[in-house]
């Protein structure tokens, strides 16, 4: 009776790991058709895997806390794209907001940065992409969130430059409406 026991018990020694992957329009909440689009061309795969860590409202509740000097930073979800060989993709991608104090000084005309006129400001390369946005949150006044969206840069096919912004703005977009921005922060859906 007690080797039956422990046979029910026992189970395999070699248990499978089963990765949960989703497709580009589930990551992080959700991205718009055209937000995912522009995730596979940067990522050169469909198919994901993410974390995902803030909310409007911890985000809301960084805002001018006393604690913090001038806000914390968020970081809203990870990204890593499903890929046989990580070598090949871009590393895993973070996306991270925080209130700043004011808007940065634009960059010089020669650097070699997508520009796109969303929210307040908003550049890409080819590993990152920032973006800024105010937003009216009563109590607190109108602070500006700064959003990034950074990872590894590497060779590829096509320039990945407008792709991280358009990405990014999907995500910004959502932060500001969930955080009760007025026309979601001056941006525009993708």
């Amino acid at each position: 009776m007690l080797g039956l026991t422990l046979a029910a018990c026992g189970g395999s020694d070699k248990e499978e790991t089963i990765k949960k992957t989703v497709p580009a329009t589930e990551v992080c909440g959700g991205l718009s058709p055209k937000a995912a689009q522009a995730l596979e061309q940067v990522s050169e795969t469909q198919r994901f895997e993410y974390r995902s860590y803030g909310t409007a409202e911890t985000l809301k509740d960084l805002l001018h806390d006393p604690d913090l000097d001038g806000g914390g930073e968020q970081t809203d979800c990870v990204i890593e794209p499903d890929v046989a060989d990580p070598d090949e993709s871009p590393s895993k991608m973070t996306v991270l907001f925080e209130e700043v104090e004011r808007l940065p000084l634009p960059q010089p005309e020669e650097v070699a940065l997508a520009r796109l006129p969303v929210g307040l400001r908003a550049y890409g390369d080819s590993g990152s992409a920032e973006l800024w946005f105010a937003c009216e949150v009563p109590g607190v006044g109108r602070p500006i969130v700064y959003a990034r969206l950074v990872y590894g840069p590497r060779p590829r096919e096509k320039s990945p430059k407008e792709a991280n912004i358009r990405v990014l703005q999907d995500l910004s977009r959502r932060q500001a409406l969930a955080m009760g921005c007025p026309d979601a922060g001056g941006i525009p859906s993708v």
